[in-house]
């Protein structure tokens, strides 16, 4: 078998996590992936599918999701197994840190020869620093689309020519640091290759189903994505991926879209390939109502049987959800009103109203939603401890008024770092924050600490480290004796929540009291380890309550053979 030219990997988010005491808590109970983040980004797949439609032979190896997988799986061990000119690191959010730079170190140790190459929101936040500080990293692409600056950079490799012209690219240039114009920002993306079989034929290939899934629960709940806009019109306070933080950051001044007619071809193209959800990245107004409508009418068009989920940014009215049930069989809704306090959610960027979210809901409930799902997050400006339990409170009212099992709320802490980049990450004393880190080394650091209290990188006027995670738990047994009470869950399921709750806040009292006798690296951490993995995943709700499809892959694998064959 051929050596690939570039291999595309993702790490864990601590490379040692099978061995450190870690309790990470619910960072990622309401994501598709566990705490280790194996999710790897959107770009891995349209870098690959540009780079192989210019010649290049491109691997997917998700380090997180193998280690996952099995105990013997060795990350050092397989990186030295794998021999390409160019190795691309992902280091798209923070929460990676440290599993990135490992392992960055693990193939400049095996590979002194081959080019590391990082790319991402956070590497283009830090790039200058990665490039100063990290010498096993050599070049960072910076910006939302680096599918041709890739392809330049792979091209002078190859041929050992200048750096100079190649846009978006910092690197190491005579010892210094160099860092080009971030010049290739696209006004659209209709150029954009989104090859929805591209996994599947790298799978077959390499003989490697687990290095290539997007996540690790992808076999049982299968997703696909379709993306429709790099920016956002939005300023939430703390998202890299802010208006804000694309001008300052990522050279991007207004969002690029794909037509509506490549979008909703990228929804029927994905269900030749996946029984499934497929989630569409970005509320599709933001174009505005004629595009929304003209690609409601394509979707229309190609009759999906799939479900097609939907995120709102704002309230909709009721002829948006009208147009969206007439023209999708099977729809879910995905909003973020972050609280019921409306002064605080206006602190935080989202200045509407519970009457026009209750509206919203509403609408789409009546129009065949299946599923509308809210999402209220712990740790926003203003947002005190009695504040979040009234949130909680306001999810039963919620349902008194649109009874059933079609609205699902969930909460959960914003952990475990403010994103570099956007406001509060930027302003933090202007906003009520506190940081605990600001380098790329201050997050490696806390990403190593025992428990998600220390790993936070910030805590607000209002609320301590310790008041953000006493209210999480609070808030979660709350939500999930509503869920009980209104029989959105099972009384078992209810019941082993509360359990894996109280169990994950006793010990974070024993990892509280060894951490405040200075003795974070000793014995007693290291007997609490199997408990904390354990109670580290599930904590404030079960992980299926998210699951959209009751597809396992098993069920997809007639439409993969099948589109492969008539693609030959």
């Amino acid at each position: 078998m051929a050596s690939p030219d570039i291999v595309l990997m993702h790490p864990p988010s601590v490379m040692d996590f099978r061995r450190k005491t870690i309790l990470s808590g619910p960072v990622s109970d309401l994501i598709p992936s566990t705490p280790v983040f194996e999710m790897y980004p959107i770009g891995f797949t349209t870098i690959a599918s540009h780079l192989e439609s210019v010649g290049y032979e491109v691997r997917i190896a998700n380090i997180a999701s193998r280690m996952l997988a099995s105990d013997r799986f060795n990350p050092d061990r397989f990186v030295q197994s794998i021999d390409a000119s160019v190795y691309g690191i992902d280091l798209h959010w923070m929460p990676h840190v440290q599993g990135s730079l490992e392992l960055a170190r693990m193939i400049k140790k095996h590979h002194p020869d081959s080019a590391v190459v990082f790319g991402g929101f956070s590497s283009s936040y830090y790039h200058n620093q990665l490039i100063k500080d990290f010498p096993q990293i050599d070049y960072v692409l910076r910006g939302d689309s680096t599918e041709l600056p890739f392809e330049l950079l792979m091209a002078a490799i190859e041929s050992e020519s200048s750096m100079a012209d190649i846009p978006n690219l910092t690197w190491r240039s005579g010892g210094r640091v160099a860092e080009n114009a971030l010049s290739h920002v696209p006004e659209t993306l209709d150029d954009i290759a989104v090859d929805y079989g591209l996994l599947v034929r790298k799978v077959l290939k390499y003989r490697d189903l687990t290095g290539h899934l997007p996540y690790a629960d992808w076999k049982a709940n299968p997703m696909s994505i379709a993306v429709g806009v790099r920016g956002c019109t939005q300023n939430c306070l703390n998202c890299a991926g802010s208006c804000d933080s694309f001008a300052r950051f990522l050279g991007r001044n207004s969002p690029a879209f794909r037509s509506p007619q490549l979008l909703a071809e990228d929804i029927a193209r994905a269900e030749e390939y996946i029984k499934g959800a497929t989630f569409v990245v970005g509320d599709v107004r933001q174009a505005g109502k004629s595009y929304a409508m003209e690609f409601l009418r394509e979707l229309r068009e190609r009759d999906v049987d799939n479900e097609v989920v939907l995120e709102l940014f704002t309230p909709a009215d009721r002829s948006f959800a009208k147009e969206v049930g007439s023209s999708i069989g099977r729809f879910n809704i995905q909003m973020s009103p972050e609280t019921h306090d409306e002064q605080v959610r206006r602190a935080h960027g989202k200045p509407y109203t519970n009457d026009g979210l209750e509206k919203s809901v509403g609408s789409f409930l009546e129009e065949g939603c299946g599923r509308f799902d809210l999402f209220y997050m712990i740790g926003l400006p203003q947002q005190t401890r009695e504040s979040v339990m009234e949130t909680v409170e306001y999810t039963r009212r919620l349902h008194k008024v649109y009874p059933g099992t079609r609205l699902r709320p969930f909460i959960s802490p914003l952990a475990p770092f403010i994103d570099p980049g956007g406001n509060a990450f930027e302003h933090p004393q202007a906003n009520g924050y506190k940081l605990f880190a600001s380098s790329v080394q201050d997050h490696a650091r806390l990403a190593l600490m025992p428990s998600w209290k220390y790993i936070l990188n910030y805590e607000t006027v209002w609320m301590s480290r310790s008041a953000i995670v006493d209210s999480t738990y609070a808030a979660g047994l709350g939500v999930n004796a509503i869920k009980r009470d209104l029989g959105l869950i099972s009384h078992e399921i209810a019941d082993a929540v509360e359990e894996r709750i109280n169990r994950a806040s006793a010990l974070m009292d024993s990892i509280d009291t060894i951490v405040a006798r200075g003795a974070a690296t000793s014995r007693e951490l290291e007997r609490l380890r199997e408990q904390a993995s354990e109670l580290s995943e599930c904590t404030v709700c079960e992980k299926e309550e998210l699951d959209w499809s009751t597809s396992s892959i098993f069920a997809s694998i007639p439409r993969m053979v099948g589109a492969l064959l008539r693609k030959r």
